[in-house]
Protein backbone atom coordinates (compact mmCIF):
# COMPACT_ATOMS: atom_id res chain seq x y z
CA UNK A 1 0.00 0.00 0.00
CA UNK A 2 2.85 2.42 0.81
CA UNK A 3 4.43 1.65 -2.55
CA UNK A 4 1.22 2.63 -4.34
CA UNK A 5 1.06 5.93 -2.42
CA UNK A 6 4.70 6.69 -3.33
CA UNK A 7 3.98 5.99 -7.01
CA UNK A 8 0.92 8.27 -6.97
CA UNK A 9 2.84 11.10 -5.29
CA UNK A 10 5.71 10.71 -7.77
CA UNK A 11 3.28 10.81 -10.73
CA UNK A 12 1.58 13.93 -9.36
CA UNK A 13 4.97 15.61 -8.94
CA UNK A 14 6.10 14.75 -12.48
CA UNK A 15 2.83 15.89 -14.02
CA UNK A 16 3.08 19.21 -12.17
CA UNK A 17 6.72 19.59 -13.21
CA UNK A 18 5.97 19.34 -16.94
CA UNK A 19 2.57 21.03 -16.94
CA UNK A 20 2.29 24.28 -18.84
CA UNK A 21 0.57 27.27 -17.30
CA UNK A 22 -2.37 27.77 -19.66
CA UNK A 23 -4.91 30.49 -18.96
CA UNK A 24 -8.53 29.31 -19.07
CA UNK A 25 -11.21 31.80 -18.01
CA UNK A 26 -14.93 31.37 -18.55
CA UNK A 27 -16.27 28.64 -20.81
CA UNK A 28 -16.13 27.67 -24.45
CA UNK A 29 -19.05 25.21 -24.27
CA UNK A 30 -21.83 26.23 -26.69
CA UNK A 31 -20.02 29.50 -27.41
CA UNK A 32 -18.85 31.03 -30.70
CA UNK A 33 -15.13 31.48 -31.42
CA UNK A 34 -14.60 35.13 -32.43
CA UNK A 35 -10.80 35.43 -32.33
CA UNK A 36 -7.81 33.15 -32.82
CA UNK A 37 -4.37 34.68 -32.65
CA UNK A 38 -0.81 33.54 -31.99
CA UNK A 39 1.30 35.59 -29.61
CA UNK A 40 4.97 34.92 -30.34
CA UNK A 41 8.02 36.76 -29.02
CA UNK A 42 11.51 35.38 -29.37
CA UNK A 43 13.78 34.73 -26.42
CA UNK A 44 16.45 37.13 -25.23
CA UNK A 45 19.38 35.70 -23.23
CA UNK A 46 19.04 36.18 -19.45
CA UNK A 47 15.94 38.40 -19.81
CA UNK A 48 12.25 37.88 -19.15
CA UNK A 49 9.78 38.82 -21.85
CA UNK A 50 6.83 40.87 -20.58
CA UNK A 51 4.25 41.58 -23.26
CA UNK A 52 0.59 42.63 -23.34
CA UNK A 53 -1.96 41.40 -25.87
CA UNK A 54 -5.16 43.41 -26.30
CA UNK A 55 -8.33 42.32 -28.10
CA UNK A 56 -11.26 44.68 -28.71
CA UNK A 57 -14.34 43.32 -30.47
CA UNK A 58 -15.47 45.75 -33.16
CA UNK A 59 -19.02 44.34 -32.98
CA UNK A 60 -19.12 44.93 -29.20
CA UNK A 61 -20.00 41.29 -28.37
CA UNK A 62 -19.60 40.20 -24.75
CA UNK A 63 -16.69 37.83 -24.05
CA UNK A 64 -17.78 34.54 -22.46
CA UNK A 65 -14.52 32.56 -22.56
CA UNK A 66 -10.76 33.08 -22.93
CA UNK A 67 -8.13 30.40 -23.50
CA UNK A 68 -4.42 31.23 -23.77
CA UNK A 69 -2.60 27.95 -24.52
CA UNK A 70 1.18 27.75 -24.02
CA UNK A 71 2.25 25.98 -27.21
CA UNK A 72 5.93 25.66 -26.28
CA UNK A 73 5.10 24.27 -22.79
CA UNK A 74 7.47 26.72 -21.13
CA UNK A 75 7.18 28.22 -17.68
CA UNK A 76 5.53 31.38 -19.02
CA UNK A 77 2.51 32.83 -17.21
CA UNK A 78 -0.53 34.59 -18.69
CA UNK A 79 -2.92 36.76 -16.65
CA UNK A 80 -5.92 38.91 -17.52
CA UNK A 81 -5.16 42.52 -16.55
CA UNK A 82 -8.13 44.41 -18.05
CA UNK A 83 -11.57 43.57 -19.37
CA UNK A 84 -12.23 39.85 -19.79
CA UNK A 85 -15.39 37.91 -19.08
CA UNK A 86 -18.46 40.16 -19.33
CA UNK A 87 -16.65 42.89 -21.30
CA UNK A 88 -16.12 43.43 -25.02
CA UNK A 89 -12.34 43.75 -24.65
CA UNK A 90 -9.51 41.95 -22.87
CA UNK A 91 -5.86 42.63 -22.14
CA UNK A 92 -3.68 39.61 -21.32
CA UNK A 93 -0.21 40.05 -19.81
CA UNK A 94 2.38 37.41 -20.73
CA UNK A 95 5.58 36.88 -18.75
CA UNK A 96 8.22 34.35 -19.76
CA UNK A 97 10.95 32.67 -17.76
CA UNK A 98 14.46 34.10 -18.03
CA UNK A 99 16.00 33.35 -21.40
CA UNK A 100 12.74 31.90 -22.76
CA UNK A 101 10.42 33.21 -25.44
CA UNK A 102 6.64 33.37 -25.58
CA UNK A 103 4.57 31.13 -27.84
CA UNK A 104 0.83 31.25 -27.04
CA UNK A 105 -2.38 30.59 -28.92
CA UNK A 106 -5.16 32.92 -27.74
CA UNK A 107 -8.81 31.91 -28.30
CA UNK A 108 -11.70 34.22 -27.42
CA UNK A 109 -15.34 33.09 -27.28
CA UNK A 110 -18.69 34.90 -27.16
CA UNK A 111 -22.27 33.76 -26.69
CA UNK A 112 -23.54 31.70 -29.61
CA UNK A 113 -26.62 33.55 -30.89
Amino acid sequence: MKFLIYILVLNAFLINLFEAKDLVVGTRVNNLLISTEKVVYRALPLLRRDKDYTFVDSQRRIIKGIIARDISRSGAVATVTAGGIGANHVTIHFQSDRGEGLNYLVLIFTKNS
